[in-house]
């Protein structure tokens, strides 16, 4: 009894711990991307400090560390939800396993979470993929020119000009864009492939059992 609850609580700190160093790594994933404070980060950290009565703090540089302290918290939360939720489905999923009875679907929070996560990580490796063509000059092929202005056109803006430094902007954000979908296509296949085969599987373990 005491090394079962030994080793429960060893697994609640490793989780626990595992999710600080994840939360931050991910946290450093996410400031590593051209991505502006959002608005709604802004206006939420702002309204905290005037709810706490630290309105001194509303500057550049303390809204910018209170900004990536905030986005630690929340990459930490992902990271503990999808540890968490993941070790209690294979211990669920071992005893299924041993029983020969279906096995246990993840939790939905324990999929959004790890959804939101791999979005992140495609989006870095995607980033990664384009940022060498910040290093050098590059051509802007007709294409894609022609997409980025009818693009401008449909929402309402315009590019002053071919060698506007806008244009190269609009343009690296598309190929951010395709490379991103090319990493996220195959990884999105291969989870419904995962998903399809775990399916057959609890389909064959259930046929034995009805009969």
């Amino acid at each position: 009894m005491i090394k079962k609850y030994g080793l429960k609580i060893l697994l609640i700190v490793a989780c626990l711990v595992g999710s600080v160093i994840g939360g931050w790594y991910l946290m450093c994933l996410f400031t590593l991307l051209p991505l502006e404070m959002p608005l709604s980060v802004d206006a939420f950290i702002r309204f905290v400090l005037s709810v706490s009565g630290n309105d001194n703090l509303a500057n550049a540089d303390d809204m910018e560390m209170l900004a990536l302290l905030l986005y630690w918290t929340i990459a930490t939360f992902l990271t503990a939800v999808v540890l968490i939720g993941f070790e209690r489905w294979v211990s669920r999923s071992l005893i299924a396993r041993k029983s020969a009875s279906a096995i246990p679907k993840l939790p939905l929070p324990v999929t959004l979470a790890t959804s939101l996560i791999a979005f992140l990580v495609i989006s870095y490796l995607g980033w990664n993929l384009t940022s060498p063509l910040t290093r050098y000059p590059f051509h802007i092929p007709l294409p894609v020119k022609a997409i980025i202005r009818f693009c401008l056109s449909v929402t309402g803006q315009s590019a002053r000009s071919e060698q506007d430094l806008d244009m190269l902007l609009y343009a690296m954000d598309l190929y951010w864009a395709v490379a991103t979908v090319a990493i996220g296509v195959p990884v999105i296949l291969c989870c419904l492939a995962i998903r399809r085969f775990v399916r057959k599987k609890n389909y064959g373990r259930r046929a034995p059992a009805d009969s």
